[in-house]
């Protein structure tokens, strides 16, 4: 019995003791030659980051979150994982280069209020961390506001949240400043991609064309790596066809990619580009699967008077660029490139065995 009274003593002492040295090491951890209001802004462990919260002065606000090891943005769509990757390593090695002098500070902090980007980090910590030791688990927040850069562009202005004292912080072994890494919009985080399938995950791919009925066709697997084109009016097989042109076709689906979000400027601009839909993809997986991408044509910029005056002079579409929409969604219109769907675009009698017709966008001319 008073073997385990001893015992019971001498866990209670070790425990006190534990705790008091916690303490001692948590107080110590605070001092330093900054004022304990520029304490460090970095997250070492960003392995422990759960979420990551931005919001600019003008309404943008982006929540970054990580869930079973892929990054979501804003509870809706997979993050650009190598963006990610770039604000993990900002926020593990932000650094404090200097406070700004007293004398700027007022200016600083104003300039701060009206334009900055607050930054919310939240990771898993722990109450007592000694050694391997680790307990009393809870989540952590870590917050403070991300301004413009300093004149030189070598850092920018920072604060943390409840400071009085602006800093000039900078990312080491980094050349310049590190303000766009803190971006809050939230296009600049989500993945652009559309579809990505490989050549075995393909059903079928239903191409309309809708300004002229006779260039749409199918394609439709037939066997493990075999594929029929099949014209849709005649509903044909097209047989001999040029097997390199169909694979590169079924090849471009893989990481296939939007360039950006265009946000019309009226609903009379949304309406007039519905008007120019030239073309209707359907890919469906092996899976049943199934994503539309609707495409319509995007008008040059230049002033439409140039076309009156010499209709040969130019195209009346973009060469470079087209709009589209995806599974139908007319709230958001995306921006793609040629570049990346040319080889998906061509009609019929491109993938006729001998044509000649080059994978290029289709060039139309606006009609008197």
């Amino acid at each position: 019995m008073l073997n385990k009274k001893k015992k019971n003593i001498a866990l209670a002492s070790l425990t006190i003791g534990v705790v008091v040295l916690a303490v001692v090491v948590i107080s110590t951890r605070k001092s330093g030659t900054l004022h304990t209001d520029l304490k460090s802004f970095a997250v070492v462990d960003t392995a422990a980051i759960t979420k990551i919260f931005l919001a600019n002065s003008v309404g943008d606000k982006t929540l970054l979150e990580r869930t079973n090891g892929t990054w979501i943005v804003n509870g809706k769509y997979e993050a650009v994982m190598s963006n990610v990757l770039d604000l993990l390593n900002c926020i593990q090695n932000i650094a404090i280069k200097a406070p700004v002098a007293k004398s700027a500070q007022e200016n600083i902090n104003k300039r701060m209020a009206v334009s900055s980007t607050k930054v919310e980090i939240y990771y898993t910590d722990y109450r007592i961390k000694l050694s391997s030791l680790r307990l009393w688990k809870f989540t952590n927040k870590k917050v403070y506001y991300i301004g413009q850069p300093t004149q030189d562009n070598m850092g920018c202005f920072a604060i943390m949240e409840g400071a009085k004292t602006p800093c000039v912080v900078y990312l080491p072994g980094f050349r310049g400043f590190i303000t766009p890494k803190y971006s809050s919009i939230e296009d600049e985080w989500r993945s652009h991609l559309i579809v990505d399938l490989k050549l075995a995950q393909i059903q079928e791919i239903n191409s309309e064309d809708v300004e002229n009925s006779d260039n749409s066709f199918r394609i439709v697997r037939s066997r493990n790596r075999n594929f029929d084109i099949i014209h849709s009016i005649s509903n044909q097989k097209l047989v001999p066809y040029d097997t390199l042109k169909m694979l590169d076709h079924l090849s471009d689906y893989r990481n296939l990619n939007y360039e950006v979000i265009y946000n019309p400027h009226s609903q009379a601009e949304k309406d007039s580009i519905f008007s120019g839909k030239f073309k209707e993809l359907t890919i469906l997986d092996v899976q049943g699967n199934k994503t539309s991408i609707s495409m319509y044509h995007l008008l040059n910029d230049d002033d439409a008077d140039i076309y009156d005056q010499s209709i040969d002079f130019m195209n009346a579409y973009n060469r470079d660029r087209f709009y589209a929409i995806i599974n139908g969604n007319e709230d958001e219109i995306y921006l793609c490139q040629y570049f990346v769907f040319d080889r998906i675009v061509q009609p019929f009698e491109y993938y006729t065995e001998g044509s000649t017709r080059k994978a290029t966008p289709k060039i139309v001319t606006k009609q008197r």
